[in-house]
């Protein structure tokens, strides 16, 4: 009795010191991003020719250092690979800060030697997202977004972050266009969406309205593609929580599951789960959709 006493004591202790030091592990992430020019001189790419995206693998230790590689290149056709790859490692060290807009932990990277500097906002403990010049998220298009996951996902203490109020102001009835690919499991999985064995990736695109006068929303129409499109009307509403902003897409076909946006903010939506959780891409596609500019 005495001796499986002691061993399960030492086995609360050893719970405890891994308890203790779970969050002193290296964080993992993954994407692939476009490649526009802003990217192109924050990366210090010279490359010329045609550069569609960018696959990441960024390690974040825990004593501030952090490790980068990057391949991109020209997309190859019906693949997830380049037509010629290129390649970087680049090393260096980050620190930490407080933004108000947008709200969260901005992580700077940067590196002694070339003058590298990277800014990532963290979302939660599973996604960042790159930040441009002017310190705002950055805006991805139809093929990538700019969000960048752990590739190991631990459980989430926050269903969201709190980011900045966000709505959108135009007052015209026509609102906006959002476009993306999302990994495909996942999300047929959580909303019984209709696909085969084989599906890897499923695009969208989102138009939301509002009225013109009220500036209320009114109804949306999407269009979601995989081997064809499959047309989608409904209503939408804006859920504000604090300072957090959902949106909620009913489909008028009871067939369809309604789906849940975190509005990160004008130009920049993340798909959530039925529990209000952030959902986690992987190194291809993440859940995000980007504003459509004019």
């Amino acid at each position: 009795m005495r001796t499986l006493l002691l061993l399960l004591i030492g086995s609360l202790g050893l719970l405890n010191a891994q308890d203790s030091h779970k969050d002193d592990t290296a964080i993992e992430l993954q994407a692939s991003t476009p490649c526009d020019e802003a990217m192109k001189t924050m990366l210090q790419i010279k490359e010329s020719g045609v550069i569609d995206f960018i696959r990441w693998n960024l390690v974040l230790t825990p004593n501030n250092s952090f490790e980068l590689n990057i391949k991109y290149g020209e997309s190859k056709p019906n693949t997830m690979g380049f037509v010629i790859e290129y390649h970087q490692e680049i090393k260096g060290t980050f620190s930490t800060q407080k933004s108000s807009v947008p709200k969260g932990d901005i992580y700077q990277l940067s590196t002694g030697n070339s003058g590298l500097r990277l800014s990532l906002l963290k979302l939660n403990e599973n996604l960042f997202h790159l930040l441009g010049p002017d310190q705002q998220l950055m805006v991805g298009n139809g093929g990538w977004s700019y969000s960048l996951n752990r590739k190991n996902p631990t459980r989430q203490k926050a269903a969201f972050p709190t980011l900045a109020t966000a709505t959108l102001t135009k007052a015209t009835p026509y609102v906006a266009v959002f476009d993306g690919r999302t990994p495909c499991t996942e999300l047929a999985n959580e909303y019984a969406i209709p696909v085969s064995d084989e599906c890897i990736k499923l695009k969208w695109r989102f138009t939301l309205y509002r009225d013109s006068v009220t500036l209320k929303p009114t109804t949306y129409t999407a269009i979601r593609i995989f081997r064809r499109a499959q047309p989608i009307t409904g209503t939408w509403s804006i859920e504000q929580k604090g300072e957090t902003v959902i949106y909620h897409l009913n489909p008028d076909d009871k067939k369809d599951e309604a789906l849940q946006f975190l509005v990160g903010d004008d130009n920049v939506l993340f798909f959530l789960d039925k529990q209000q959780r952030m959902m986690v891409g992987d190194e291809n596609f993440s859940f995000a959709l980007n504003r459509k500019m004019k």
